[in-house]
């Protein structure tokens, strides 16, 4: 396809001799090693490759992505061997692939099409080439001990990294995921007439608890002014994430969308359908090991309903996090060892598909401080045919509908009431084991995935 790769000019001149900013002195801003490391990796690059300087040029889109090492992603897929074991659909990759199928045509092969430069803030600085795109790793870095404000003041800074970034490489648009920086820091942008779109993987704050006073209450306010003033479009992963734009916007400024996070077709298909007989009752969570995700909650449930009822339900908890070590230990030290096992990551499909395949249920029990998005274990399991427990911060039980049961979170009582009813109660286990099924497709479908909401936002704003 003629869509040309968008390194801009910038790939050795970082900043345009003109400077249309005026007094704007984004140039000066110190730079990070990082920064300095990364320069010197554009100069071993291909010199121009596939610059466009005519005047039908692609549409340059600068996607600032979350923290994950999209570089060793993309570095995998281009060696022709799958980038470590996941479920779903990666949400970069969703958008890389619809810019280089629909936006092409969206655009017009006479312009090229939409070419992305993607940068992530994974700590390990590096660059490659990923078809007609860049991807990169620049780290963002921590003041102190990257606490209170000190995160604050961080977070804004590498905001302004973005906005030299994006007038660097004459960005046509920005598009942030939740989590890059203050929102409000990227209504600088619109000085310049960059466009920017808002991807919020992460709700603004824990589902039900919106903060009232105190510097959370500031921000989310602040959050309101760049929604209502500046975000040419956002782009939520559930209808909370969406509600919660239009609430403090009043009128957002641009369309607020939907999209659903997508999975690979012919994978959770194979799990093994639940057996007849559910004796011990099996539950499973898979997950991080960290506080906000619940994990104790879990150790303190498994042992409240172990005393009430003996050898009744067994629990499998699956993942990796900083409280690792701590939750083995805890678990052992408790004599639930068994009762409950803590194991590591899944390290393959088939190790995937047997731990699922165990489970009669799951769980997703994250705590009330926590700005959950949706959940993607919680349609993961839903999508291999299990009912699933969630906390009442869990997005994901309205677009689960019959298939998930809402319990209170960090309230142990309402988890073990839910966990009775699935294990014990007649029929409710059929009727969520049956509501899987409905709901399934849109996980599915790809045109509710975020490549195709996310282009079209990027195709309404070039447009206008």
């Amino acid at each position: 396809m003629a869509i040309s790769c968008f390194t801009s000019l910038s790939c050795h001149r970082p900043f345009d001799d003109r400077k249309p900013w005026g007094k704007w002195q984004f140039d000066k801003m110190p730079k990070t090693y990082a920064d300095e490391e990364l320069n010197l990796k554009r100069e071993t690059a291909v010199p121009g490759a596939g610059i466009s300087t005519r005047k039908g040029r692609p549409v340059r889109v600068l996607y600032a992505l979350g923290p994950g090492d999209v570089v060793q992603f993309y570095r995998d897929l281009n060696a022709g061997h799958a980038p470590g074991f996941q479920m779903s659909m990666a949400f970069s990759k969703q958008f890389l692939d619809w810019c280089d199928e629909a936006g092409h045509d969206e655009v017009g092969p006479e312009r090229g099409g939409v070419v992305v430069h993607g940068i992530s803030s994974h700590p390990r600085a590096d660059r490659i080439q990923a078809g007609a795109h860049w991807v990169e790793n620049r780290p963002k870095g921590q003041i102190g001990s990257g606490r209170g404000w000190r995160y604050y003041l961080a977070s804004i800074w590498y905001g302004l990294r973005v906005v030299r970034w994006a007038l660097a490489e004459r960005a046509d648009v920005v598009i942030a995921d939740s989590g890059t920086t203050e929102w409000i820091v990227l209504g600088l942008l619109s000085l310049f007439g960059i466009p920017v779109i808002a991807v919020l993987h992460n709700s603004l704050w824990p589902m039900g608890h919106r903060p009232r006073r105190g510097l959370a209450a500031v921000l989310r306010r602040m959050d309101g002014l760049f929604f209502r003033h500046f975000a040419a479009a956002a782009v939520g992963v559930s209808p909370e994430c969406v509600r919660q734009v239009r609430e403090i916007a009043g009128r957002p400024r641009g369309p607020v969308l939907e999209c659903r996070a997508q999975f690979r077709t012919g994978f959770l298909e194979r799990v093994a359908p639940v057996g007849s007989g559910r004796e011990p009752f099996q539950v499973l969570f898979l997950g991080r090991y960290e506080n906000i995700k619940g994990i104790w909650l879990i150790v303190d449930l498994a042992r409240e309903l172990e005393a009430e009822h003996p050898g009744a339900f067994r629990w499998r908890m699956v993942g990796s996090g900083s409280e690792f070590e701590a939750l083995r230990a805890g678990v052992a030290g408790s004599g639930m060892e068994r009762v409950v096992r803590v194991e590591g990551s899944l390290p393959s499909e088939e190790a995937a598909l047997e731990t699922m395949g165990w489970a009669d249920a799951m769980i997703v029990p994250t705590m009330p401080d926590f700005c959950e998005g949706l959940a993607m274990t919680a349609a993961e399991c839903v999508l291999a045919g299990r009912p699933v427990v969630v906390s009442d911060v869990v997005p994901a039980w309205e677009v689960l509908d019959g298939a998930a049961l809402k319990a209170e979170a960090a309230n142990v009582a309402s988890f073990a009431e839910a966990m009775k009813r699935l294990a014990f109660e007649p029929g409710c286990y059929e009727a969520c084991q049956r509501a899987t099924v409905q709901v399934q497709g849109q996980f599915y479908d790809r045109s509710q995935g975020l490549g195709n909401v996310l282009g079209g936002a990027v195709m309404g704003v070039v447009k206008r």
